[in-house]
């Protein structure tokens, strides 16, 4: 596994790719050493890394906590735990880089509030970290009662009545936090109930609160520092938009978060941002599209997430991240919404697959074929014949594109007759959407339009979801490859994805499952073979007379036309228009029309039929 997403240490921070990234499943992976990375926001530089951050977990003991140490705080804030620190960050991040938190108080760092197993030089040891690599972090619960307060001023104000809590001695206090945003500040305060007589004469002017805990947002430059309680200068933090402080008798730990570069006169932790220009388009290291991108599925490597995406764009690596099928659910979960799928295809180099057929039967409501559903012809023709037993009549049109172009949005043209298109697949709606010409009033997708008896048999089986299907309906959506080896040509790792049943025709191919499609009315193959034969036997028994009238091309194209015409006339009597399309598509199938007056006469009066 590359490591370029760990070549980041911060925002503004870049450094040599490690050469090695073990991914972290269990304590043996850590016997042999490495630079641990427990979160993508922050890091320290190593050849050889060691993932933690797919290594979570909570084990509850009754009176503490066993907790991975990928896990983020966010993940324990309704355990009632002694500590915790930011909401963003890992627990073994925490305890490794020694973060204050809530607990962060007289009676220790992190570090000696809670205890680990790690592993020392291919040794385990259990207690208060000492160094090494984290495998558990385990953490006392809260058993007492706990009350909350808090004081709201200006940030000078609070930050002397800091000042004055300690000046005289230690307060009893369990934790005390202080939280600014721009020029307002909160003082923040948690004790044991038993205490609040010990504390009346210190919380007199505060108002009761409830338990608290912090983000980190989604600043530009972040500032990890500690400074002595006593010798805050409120004057160094003036610019800060918003800034969190630890407080201790002897030190206060703070992180200070803002859009533009800032100076401190304090000394800065080394995974603190640095005040050059951020290197990451926006990106913000959080890792949530990691989780979600189909891309790192198919690949099992998560430098083909936008996470490495915008790192190697840093890097001026021309790399293939970005070559994926632009799902989008990476803008659901990216907390700064950036526009990621404008970004991946600038850069993105998608397979040239076109289409190997060529159909135009237009009608005001038609099926689009386009290079992602070509495969699907028989569904297509399911899908008309099942309508038409509705009354709808349903035209058939391929759409002659490259898949790069309509994956990235490209401007499509189809007939002007065409008013309401129709897909197989939820990922040609997608894209349809985004391009579409100004006579179609909208894009559907056939199984929203299918009568709930035919929804409900498939909405009653397990179900595998399209990652670009936006229904409510449950079921696994997980990727199943089919779309992305289309589009990338990549090698795939074996899909999560699974089901009885899917609602995209194409995943269930690659799946060897049913697609919705399968509770259709088949298509009759007698009833086919039938109209093949009397086209066949039609179009064969007068080859000669069509040729022989050939003779009066340039002279009197209407003979040939009108006997070619009665003969088509002859055939199509009676037809509901679904056969007919059924017909012409076998017969192109099978080349049975080779004389191309015939076949245009043909083409007309089906489109004439749909048209009626």
């Amino acid at each position: 596994m590359e490591g370029t997403i760990f070549s980041a240490i911060s925002r503004t921070k870049l450094v040599s790719k490690p050469k090695e990234v073990i991914h972290v499943r269990g304590t043996q992976d850590l016997m042999n050493g490495g630079t641990p990375r427990y979160e993508y926001f922050r890091g320290e530089e190593g050849e050889r890394v060691l993932d933690f951050t797919d290594f979570k977990g909570v084990q509850d003991l009754g009176d503490k906590l066993k907790v991975l140490p990928g896990t983020p705080w966010k993940d324990l804030l309704n355990y009632n735990v002694e500590v915790y620190g930011l909401e963003d960050a890992s627990v073994g991040g925490s305890v490794h880089f020694e973060d204050a938190g809530f607990g962060f108080n007289e009676f220790g760092s992190i570090r000696k509030r809670v205890e680990v197993e790690a592993v020392i030089d291919g040794n385990t040891y259990t207690g208060f970290y000492k160094g090494g690599l984290i495998s558990s972090v385990f953490i006392r619960k809260e058993f007492k009662p706990i009350l909350f307060m808090k004081l709201e001023r200006s940030f000078n104000f609070v930050i002397n009545r800091v000042k004055l809590l300690y000046s005289g001695g230690i307060p009893p206090f369990r934790d005390v936090t202080l939280h600014k945003v721009g020029d307002l500040a909160s003082l923040y305060v948690s004790f044991p109930e038993t205490r609040k007589t010990l504390l009346e004469d210190k919380i007199k002017d505060m108002s009761e609160s409830g338990p608290y805990s912090f983000k980190m947002g989604n600043y530009k430059y972040r500032y990890f520092g500690s400074i002595n309680t006593l010798e805050v200068d409120e004057r160094a933090f003036s610019n800060v938009e918003e800034l969190i402080m630890f407080i201790r008798k002897d030190s206060i730990k703070f992180v200070a978060l803002s859009n533009t570069p800032l100076s401190f006169p304090y000394s800065l932790e080394p995974y603190s941002d640095s005040n050059s220009k951020e290197l990451f388009s926006g990106c913000i290291l959080c890792g949530k599209c990691v989780y979600v991108c189909p891309h790192v599925e198919q690949r099992d490597d998560k430098n083909y997430s936008p996470l490495g995406f915008f790192i190697s764009l840093a890097l001026n690596n021309q790399t293939d991240y970005a070559n994926c099928h632009f799902c989008g659910k990476c803008e659901n979960v990216c907390p700064v919404s950036l526009n990621i799928v404008d970004n991946l295809k600038q850069k993105a180099k998608n397979s040239e697959v076109s289409m190997s057929l060529s159909i135009d039967l237009p009608s005001k409501k038609a099926i689009v074929i386009t290079p992602i559903s070509q495969s699907l012809l028989n569904e297509a023709l399911r899908v008309i014949k099942y309508f038409n037993s509705l009354g709808v009549k349903l035209g058939l049109i391929t759409l002659n594109v490259p898949l790069s172009s309509l994956l990235k949005g490209s401007k499509v043209e189809i007939s002007n007759t065409i008013e309401e298109i129709y897909v197989l697949t939820p990922e040609e709606q997608y894209f349809l959407l985004q391009s579409k010409p100004k006579n179609v009033v909208d894009v559907y997708f056939v199984f929203d339009l299918l009568p709930d008896e035919k929804r409900n048999l498939v909405l009653s089986k397990e179900i595998h979801k399209s990652c670009f299907y936006k229904s409510n309906i449950k079921g696994n959506n997980k990727c199943s490859f089919a779309l992305l080896e289309m589009a990338n040509n990549e090698r795939s790792a074996n899909p999560k994805a699974k089901g009885e049943i899917s609602v995209c025709p194409l995943a269930a191919k690659k799946l060897n499952i049913a697609s919705y499609v399968d509770v259709l009315d088949d298509v009759d193959k007698n009833d086919t073979n039938k109209l093949v034969l009397e086209l066949n036997d039609l179009i064969n028994g007068n080859e000669l007379l069509i040729q022989d009238l050939s003779w009066y091309e340039g002279l009197d194209d209407n003979i040939k036309i009108d006997f070619i015409t009665r003969l088509i006339d002859s055939f199509i009597k009676d037809k509901d228009p679904a056969s007919l399309v059924l017909a012409y598509v076998e017969a192109s199938r099978n080349n049975l029309i080779n004389d191309e007056k015939t076949k245009r006469v043909f083409l007309e009066r089906i489109r004439n039929s749909l048209a009626s």
